[in-house]
């Protein structure tokens, strides 16, 4: 129908331009501190084999079981291509398994050791949208890879928490932190807890039920009331840890003191991914007692690469959620630096003036001077105030009398002055204005 209006798809929503300089600004940051701290940039697919989460992720977690958006091929083409047939293809539900699936697929275990490698972009999972959760999201992530040293796992939160400092909002978060165990003590870790949790099946919330026989360390992720209140009178897993992997908190809690970012130790977080070990953290609100709507995480993960088919690599990563962030940042107010549009405005009157400009403006913009220009044949008035509006410092004005005696009007709008400047003079004279 031809009045027909579209909406766009639930759990997705558009970046506005009022809103757009928050979204820039925390690409800056991320990219800045990313890459003073030796991450480099990596870009990987927006969807992947659906096996490579089914196998890293872990098949009875929530991504993978109820989660995950499925690709179709919906062309007519698809029906008679036979390449990928017996692929499955999902969009990422996270970064972590696509990028280790690069490390291994582009060489980079021969690369010098540690690869640290950042990105963001967006993410897709199928859940319940409410405020702060999302079907398209956008995550930060970074990961240093060949690494298993308390150093590490430091040098991620503190890179997490140099974000959230540099956002504003150091202050009104917090670091929630655990440890999982490794290979050595998961197994007694495992056994503690599906053998307290086998014992109180009738006190836990049916959803739970099932659970405990799969992977009991999923019942610990519950937001269910019911198994929260069973959780906490059962055993805590930082009892459970071998020596080894104490010692190895300890060093990580040693280190966050000597930093002061300051932490909060939870020995209920588990997240919900099963490929994390050891060394797992949160960042959220300190005024989410529920702890529902984490602002980001990450942990180690020394068992990934070698499950997915490399050597066995130790590693440790985080992703925040930008969405959560910004809507954060926007409801405190905080003030972020303002992003100049606009050095130099040229206003064009006439078709002959407006020839004249086009090549001027290409000339200043070579010059890595930020410039606008106005195609609509609005009147004088009008293209001054556009030019006040987008915050430009000099207007060029060109009209038929300029063009006649090749010369322009620059106008100095913090200055409050004007002159004439022949247009042979004209670009060297605005590059030493601005300068």
């Amino acid at each position: 129908m031809a009045n027909e209006r579209f909406q766009s798809p639930r759990g997705t929503y558009d970046i506005l331009p009022k809103d757009a300089p928050y979204w820039r600004f925390t690409r800056q940051v991320l990219r800045e501190e990313a890459e003073s701290s030796g991450f480099q940039r990596i870009e990987v697919p927006m969807f992947e084999e659906k096996r490579l989460f089914e196998r890293a992720t872990g098949d009875t977690t929530d991504v993978v079981t109820k989660e995950m958006f499925g690709v179709v091929r919906a062309s007519k083409m698809a029906e008679t291509d036979k390449e990928d047939s017996s692929q499955e293809f999902v969009l990422r539900p996270e970064f972590t398994p696509g990028i280790i699936r690069s490390y291994l697929e582009q060489g980079m275990q021969a690369l010098p050791q540690p690869v640290k490698l950042y990105t963001d972009g967006p993410v897709f999972r199928y859940s319940r949208p409410q405020k702060g959760r999302y079907r398209q999201f956008q995550q930060m992530d970074y990961e240093i890879i060949g690494d298993g040293s308390a150093a590490s796992d430091v040098a991620v939160i503190l890179l997490t928490w140099n974000l959230f400092k540099r956002l504003g909002l150091a202050d009104s978060v917090i670091v929630d932190i655990n440890s999982l165990g490794d290979a050595k003590c998961r197994p007694k870790m495992r056994k503690a807890l599906l053998d307290y949790l086998s014992q109180n099946l009738n006190k836990l919330a049916s959803f739970d039920v099932a659970r405990v026989q799969k992977n009991p360390f999923r019942v610990l992720d519950s937001q269910e009331p019911k198994t929260i209140a069973v959780v906490k009178a059962g055993p805590q897993l930082v009892d459970l840890l071998c020596d080894d992997c104490k010692r190895e908190f300890k060093q990580v809690l040693e280190l966050l003191d000597e930093l002061g970012i300051p932490y909060n130790l939870d020995p209920y977080l588990v997240r919900g991914l099963d490929y994390y070990t050891r060394t797992t953290f949160e960042i959220r609100r300190k005024d989410d007692e529920t702890r529902q709507n984490s602002l980001g995480g990450g942990g180690r993960y020394d068992g990934l690469v070698e499950l997915l088919g490399g050597r066995p690599t130790p590693a440790v990563g985080a992703a925040p959620g930008m969405d959560r962030i910004i809507e954060y940042m926007q409801e405190k107010e905080i003030k972020i630096p303002e992003t100049k549009l606009t050095d130099v405005f040229v206003v064009a009157i006439g078709e002959h003036a407006l020839k004249v400009t086009i090549p001027l403006v290409e000339a200043l913009k070579a010059k890595e001077i930020l410039t606008g220009v106005s195609m609509a044949r609005d009147g004088l008035k009008e293209q001054l105030a556009l030019a006040t509006r987008l915050g430009a410092r000099l207007v060029i004005i060109v009209g038929e009398r300029e063009v006649r005696d090749q010369s322009a009007i620059v106008k100095d709008l913090d200055q409050g002055s004007q002159e004439t400047i022949p247009l042979g003079d004209l670009k060297a004279s605005v590059v030493k204005k601005l300068s």
